[in-house]
């Protein structure tokens, strides 16, 4: 029974040993410097999916100024790892600092694909408009 036991054991073992190897190589294959670079199509497929997130701000904010649509300006920088580290608003016809705070914190949240840290940060600018459906 203990050399059953012990024969479990060491397979354990080795088998743990192998997976914390692959892990390593995987980690390896992250960090890889030859990442291409992030394209505005691959940005702007990020931003459509979350399209229904950042119009749920605008939603939350017409609740309380039934008048609320606009223009405005949105600037990310991007991380080669794919995270956002700065959200500004340059341009801003709707000047709705609640607004501006809810979209601010959902784009801080996306995830958009990796590059190689060779590349460094990547800024973009989206422009945002905000209306309801039925109006032109």
């Amino acid at each position: 029974m203990k050399q059953t036991l012990l024969v479990v054991f060491a397979l354990l073992v080795c088998t743990l040993t192998t997976v914390a190897q692959n892990r390593k190589q995987l980690v390896q294959a992250r960090n890889d410097d030859n990442l291409p670079a992030r394209q505005l199509a691959e940005i702007d497929s990020v931003i459509i999916k979350h399209q229904l997130v950042l119009e749920e701000c605008y939603r939350e904010v017409k609740q309380h100024n039934s008048n609320l649509k606009g223009k405005l300006v949105v600037r990310l920088v991007l991380t080669p790892e794919g995270t956002v580290q700065n959200v500004e608003i340059p341009r801003d016809d709707i000047a709705n600092t609640k607004l501006d705070n809810c979209l601010t914190q959902k784009l801080k949240r996306m995830v958009f694909t990796r590059t190689s840290p060779k590349q460094g940060m990547q800024t973009v600018e989206l422009p945002l408009n905000f209306a309801d459906a039925n109006e032109d």
